[in-house]
């Protein structure tokens, strides 16, 4: 099992981990189990920590799966072949060397310390699923917050002048996932221009030039299904003997 050892990274991806499960224990106990209609509380209820399972479970597959490392070299290896000068690994186009995971990994794009990884070619489809589906996750929180607010404000039963506010604990849940949401979707807006692109951050413009669909199905496995979005289902790469599969 992969695992990278870092304070940091750790503290970053455990305190990722509060956030979700204390932001789904507030909505349930704050807004959906109070609700008068039982059927609008488990409906939504069950959508939202829906979206928190499969965010977590794609977070979870982002950390511990080996993002692409090379092998280490030895010392004693060293010679005419170009080698990183830290790890000793065989350079290969698209692999750079992480300080922190201490291991070359191909078509690297970054070091997120959220999810205590790089993001590279063997886990990019776990970080784009992570991303996604908090911000669905935060989402679903700002229109179950936003829309009651916004209707009594336009029935005049809510205006700025009213005594009644909402309580503290709602307040800290929207902003929380105002917050969850803005990055979680830029960030998954740079994953899809990257995979797109056929680029990745660090090369920052040297794309290879082939078709969107075919970047997609690269990282997110071959053919295209619903697996696309599971958490669960590692990629599966181009079949053999230069066999495309038609989609």
């Amino acid at each position: 099992m992969w695992f990278v050892c870092d304070g940091l990274g750790v503290a970053c991806a455990m305190s990722t981990w509060l956030l979700a499960l204390s932001s789904a224990g507030l909505l349930l106990m704050e807004q959906l189990l109070p609700a008068q209609d039982a059927a609008y509380g488990w409906a939504h209820g069950a959508l939202f920590h829906l979206l928190v399972f499969l965010a977590l479970a794609a977070h979870l597959r982002t950390m511990l799966t080996d993002p692409g490392s090379l092998p280490e070299g030895s010392e004693s290896s060293l010679g005419v072949t170009p080698r990183c000068p830290q790890c000793g690994a065989v350079q290969q186009p698209y692999a750079h060397h992480c300080f922190v995971c201490e291991r070359c990994i191909r078509r690297v794009d970054h070091h997120c310390p959220w999810v205590n990884n790089c993001v590279g070619e063997d886990n990019q489809k776990y970080f784009v699923l992570f991303t996604l589906y908090t911000a669905l996750a935060a989402l679903h929180v700002l229109l179950l917050l936003g829309v009651p607010a916004l209707r009594a404000f336009a029935q005049g039963q809510w205006h700025l002048d009213t005594s009644q506010e909402p309580g503290m604990p709602l307040v800290v849940l929207f902003l929380v996932a105002l917050e969850g949401f803005f990055l979680a979707t830029l960030m998954f807006a740079f994953q899809m221009h990257s995979i797109c692109t056929d680029q990745t951050r660090r090369e920052g413009g040297g794309a290879t030039w082939s078709s969107v669909w075919m970047n997609l199905k690269d990282v997110l496995g071959h053919p295209a299904s619903l697996a696309w979005m599971s958490p669960f289902a590692s990629p599966e790469p181009e079949r053999a003997g230069g066999h495309l599969d038609v989609v």
